[in-house]
């Protein structure tokens, strides 16, 4: 490699670095102006200030802390199904905080593959690249031809080795920061993720890579990418925490592709306190976080909460 190919590769590291660190600025900021700063939170996850959205229970008695993450790419404040169940959860005895996940592998692909080519374009179709951890464990995976979903909006590039990694460990970081802040509150600890954050943090309880909080609510689990889509079943299944499954026929094709697999490898498996609900309508109503919210609380009570 000469100095000329070098010093580019550098000056795109450097352009990526500086767009995620105004992104993340920006994000703080859109947080910091719409909100009550009593309501508008900075958490620091290392060296990062990243937005956090902190509600207190409007009831006498306290259940705990839910933590919500929603998907991916997306600040808390575009987050509005999530900040209408807030509402419903707090006014059952929750603290909520909500917290926005990594970007990283849902942006346009400006980075350096492993193999020094660069990335593909956004809307390239979802190949059956897996990350290298997951590809050791699935070998036959890679048999597995792309499906291209039918909605739009997540006809995105695929999500490189690198890419998979780093999104899987700044997710890990922050959910070990946010639990650390809960630790103020005394009570339950309830995760509640959407989306691709559903199925990474899916994977990181299965695979023991952070303490697992004491329940989790997964609404519409997916990964833009086949391959990676076909194994949430299996990591849903062998997650020791209870799971609340929750999907809608308005789901992208990514997540419905995944949702009959999740409830049948998960009884298979004879995976305790699993259960799977599905909505009438896409998660995005004042209705819908209502519906929700009670499906989460009939849940629990059955679990004894």
């Amino acid at each position: 490699m000469n100095i000329r190919t070098t010093t580019f590769y550098c000056l795109i590291a450097y352009c990526i670095t500086l767009a995620q660190y105004a992104a993340s600025a920006s994000t703080l900021s859109d947080v910091q102006r719409q909100l009550f700063p009593d309501k508008a939170k900075v958490l620091q996850v290392n060296q990062d200030a990243v937005p956090l959205i902190e509600s207190q229970n409007t009831t006498s008695n306290l259940n705990g802390v839910v933590i919500l993450i929603g998907e991916s790419g997306r600040p808390p404040v575009s987050q509005q199904n999530l900040a209408m169940l807030t509402q419903y959860l707090n006014d059952l005895g929750w603290v909520t905080m909500q917290v926005s996940p990594p970007t990283i592998g849902f942006e346009p692909d400006l980075a350096i593959e492993d193999n020094g080519q660069s990335g593909t374009q956004s809307n390239a179709t979802p190949t059956d690249e897996t990350p290298t951890e997951t590809r050791e464990q699935n070998p036959q995976s890679q048999q597995s031809k792309p499906a291209t979903p039918s909605s739009p909006q997540y006809q995105i590039h695929r999500i490189s080795n690198a890419h998979f990694l780093e999104h899987e460990a700044e997710l890990k970081e922050l959910i070990k920061a946010t639990m650390l802040r809960a630790q103020e509150y005394s009570g339950f600890r309830l995760v509640i993720a959407q989306g691709s954050s559903a199925a990474w943090l899916i994977k990181i309880y299965a695979e023991k890579q952070i303490p697992n909080p004491d329940a989790m609510v997964a609404i519409s689990p997916f990964w833009p990418q086949r391959n990676l889509n076909s194994l949430i079943a299996k990591y849903t299944a062998i997650t020791e925490m209870p799971i609340l499954d929750i999907y809608s026929a308005q789901d992208n094709s990514w997540s419905l592709l995944s949702a009959a697999q999740r409830t049948t490898t998960a009884t298979k498996s004879l995976k305790l306190d699993y259960r799977q609900r599905e909505l009438t309508s896409a998660f995005n109503t004042k209705p819908d976080s209502a519906f929700v919210s009670k499906e989460i609380y009939g849940w629990l009570h059955n679990l004894g909460w």
